[in-house]
């Protein structure tokens, strides 16, 4: 069975809602929409207090080419532009958006068609109707950026140069964070939708062959595609081991094709294109229901007795979505290896929130002193050291640990989980990547 070859672990899958069918959340009557929930620019307000908008109008536009508009997710009046809590505690610019009863209920009616015209099979001819411009234009003003958390815009992954695009498309469909199954149930749900939706993103960037890689622990997901797959398309699906993190992009360019990408590079250096399986689902509703970015599936698990797949409008509030929970719960966003905890609730959905894991009273050992096992240098996917970047981030010794690579760390926690000391190394790694990025940055900018 394919996988990577470097490092990895294997800690507890804990899909508790693995099965669990996709339900759409009601919309809610107040959002608040963050103008940056994408890598880049963030986008710029194109209405003021007071306008009137409807669902899947454009709000924000984007402020240059690695930038991704923002659109509403209800109808309503806009209530204010200002700023608004994140996970992190600090604060960013919104918009905030406030529905009326009838504008509620016409959403809510819209809304409802939308999902069942999605549970009809998908035409695969529709992408036949289009022009690789026509996809790439449609996809950029649907504000798609990538849904596997890096939210990267998609349509610069799709603006390959003509003659020079890259051999291959793979859909990371692989959901190795531990908890998280919004990937699984949108492939046991929308199979034909995600297929062509696939096709779509080849023919927009030039690509002939595409291969979907999946973990084997997602058997129902596995045969959801096989049954739509047309032998005869150029489409692969590839099951791989299960094993973390697996769906790092440069981890499953090399367990897919065997080709390991050079630090500091991109997977189009070795001539491939790499989306989420979610994103593709995004493209289709783009490109076939002219559907802007507005609502994303996201899981709830953990402690909490509402677990579940939910499709959730971008910009509700995660308070909103997990009611009441004791205070002693720890929330994290995403799952709990490369998920950040938040510091407060209050604080709204984003293109990029996959997931919402609530822990009731987390237990911590004590740290302790490290005892030289290197385990963590064992469990780097990217062949680091991580006890020695953690020091240099612990001791600000910047340069020491630009040279000794801390860029390219992929931040996947495999050194912290494994490590017997219960040593913070991730948290220190991170300071020190956060720093020796803005230099390069920097740099990059004088030039």
């Amino acid at each position: 069975m394919k996988t990577f070859k470097l490092g990895g672990i294997h800690p507890p899958e804990s899909k508790l809602t693995a099965g669990m069918p996709i339900v759409a959340l009601e919309l809610p009557r107040r959002v608040e929409i963050l103008l940056s929930q994408h890598i880049g620019a963030p986008a710029l307000a194109c209405v003021a207090v007071g306008d009137k908008v409807v669902r899947g109008q454009m709000i924000a536009s984007p402020a240059g080419f690695i930038s991704a508009p923002v659109h509403a997710s209800i109808s309503g009046t806009v209530k204010a532009i200002t700023t608004v809590n994140l996970p992190s505690g600090y604060t960013a610019p919104a918009i905030v958006i406030e529905a009326d009863d009838e504008q509620h209920r016409a959403d809510e009616i819209a809304r409802k068609a939308q999902i069942e015209a999605d549970a009809k099979p998908a035409d695969r001819s529709i992408s036949e109707d289009f022009s690789r411009d026509t996809i790439r234009r449609l996809v950029s003003e649907a504000g798609i950026v990538g849904l596997g958390g890096a939210t990267f815009p998609a349509t610069v992954k799709l603006s390959t140069k003509e003659g020079a695009e890259p051999e291959l498309l793979l859909i990371n469909a692989c959901e190795c964070e531990p908890y998280l199954t919004c990937d699984d149930a949108l492939m046991r749900a929308y199979a034909s939708n995600i297929m062509e939706g696939i096709e779509l993103m080849m023919k927009a960037s030039g690509v002939r062959r595409a291969v979907i890689g999946i973990e084997r622990n997602k058997p129902e997901a596995i045969a959801a595609l096989r049954n739509v797959l047309d032998p005869t398309w150029p489409i692969e699906i590839c099951p791989l081991k299960t094993k973390y993190p697996q769906g790092g992009e440069k981890q499953l360019v090399e367990a897919v094709i065997g080709r390991r990408i050079p630090s500091g590079a991109l997977p189009a250096s070795v001539g491939v294109i790499v989306n989420n399986v979610a994103t593709a689902f995004a493209v289709y509703a783009a490109v076939c229901r002219g559907r802007a970015l507005t609502d994303r599936v996201i899981t709830v698990t953990g402690d909490v007795p509402n677990r579940g797949n939910y499709l959730v409008a971008v910009g509700t509030s995660i308070k909103e979505i997990l009611g009441e929970i004791p205070d002693d719960c720890k929330v994290i966003l995403g799952g709990p290896m490369m998920g950040r905890t938040a510091a407060t609730i209050d604080t709204p959905v984003t293109k990029g929130t996959s997931g919402l894991l609530v822990l009731s009273t987390p237990y911590r050992r004590e740290e302790q002193a490290c005892i030289r096992c290197a385990g963590c240098v064992q469990a780097c996917p990217m062949g680091l050291e991580p006890y020695l970047l953690s020091t240099y981030g612990r001791l600000r010794m910047w340069d020491e640990a630009r040279q000794a690579l801390v860029a390219d760390c992929i931040e996947c926690g495999s050194c912290s989980y494994t490590c017997p000391s219960s040593k913070p190394l991730l948290d220190y790694i991170r300071i020190a990547k956060s720093t020796v990025m803005a230099q390069i940055r920097a740099e990059k900018s004088q030039k």
